[in-house]
């Protein structure tokens, strides 16, 4: 599977989602649980930078 075609695929699984909470457990590693139990786990050989923009990223 192409780059691409994953991003329109997880997009499509978590469009319209609410995120219930996001958790770090290890350096490369970001866990988001959505409320209605849905997780996204993202896992790294070497650390996972992170960064939020938009209105609310303060």
């Amino acid at each position: 599977m192409d780059l691409k075609q994953e991003t329109d695929e997880l997009t499509m699984l978590l469009v319209g989602k609410t995120v219930r909470h996001v958790r770090r457990f290890r350096p490369g590693e970001v866990l988001i649980e959505f409320t209605d139990g849905t997780r996204f786990i993202a896992d790294a050989h070497d650390a996972i930078e992170c960064s939020v923009t938009g209105p609310n990223s303060n």
